[in-house]
């Protein structure tokens, strides 16, 4: 499955079932914002106060800097880690793998524990993860041969 990133199927309703998890969880987790992400650093969902802007660039720098401490576990004998933990003097974050393709980031402040923040992102993680392995297996739909013969004439009458 690494490596089959192209064949993550996302659908409006998978989207919005995650959302509404989401929403749920910043109420009872004292989280600010929730990313989801591919390991490639593509946003596939935010949650809180985090602007759009904002969740892509988190969004890239996250996969970067949790490819980074994957290659620092193989260093040490590791196989990977499954979590990476920032913390600063107002903002933390927590990335963590919820699937072999699909990464948690859990922006908080210092007024959430760090124990419940993982306790969270262990239970958002299992209650997602039914929904993440539908879009890994759902099967890609070819174009019919209508659609590619439409864009063929579209192409042709560019030029």
């Amino acid at each position: 499955m690494e490596g089959q990133l192209s064949s993550l199927v996302i659908t409006k309703e998978d989207i919005d079932t995650i959302n509404g998890l989401f929403s749920q969880y910043l109420i009872d987790s004292q989280a600010k914002d929730f990313i989801l992400l591919n390991k490639s650093g593509e946003l596939l969902a935010k949650s809180g106060t985090v602007t759009q802007e904002s969740a892509i660039a988190v969004s890239a720098l996250a996969a970067g800097v949790f490819s980074a401490t994957n290659e620092l576990a193989k260093l040490l004998g590791e196989r990977e880690f499954t979590l990476t933990f920032h913390q600063g003097t107002e903002t933390n974050i927590h990335i963590s793998l919820v699937s072999p393709l699909i990464l948690l980031a859990v922006i908080f402040d210092n007024k959430a524990p760090i124990g419940a923040i993982r306790f969270w992102a262990k239970k958002i993680a299992s209650s997602i993860r039914p929904i993440l392995d539908r879009m890994t297996e759902a099967p890609r739909q070819k174009p019919s041969q209508d659609l590619r013969q439409g864009l063929h004439d579209e192409i042709d009458n560019l030029f």
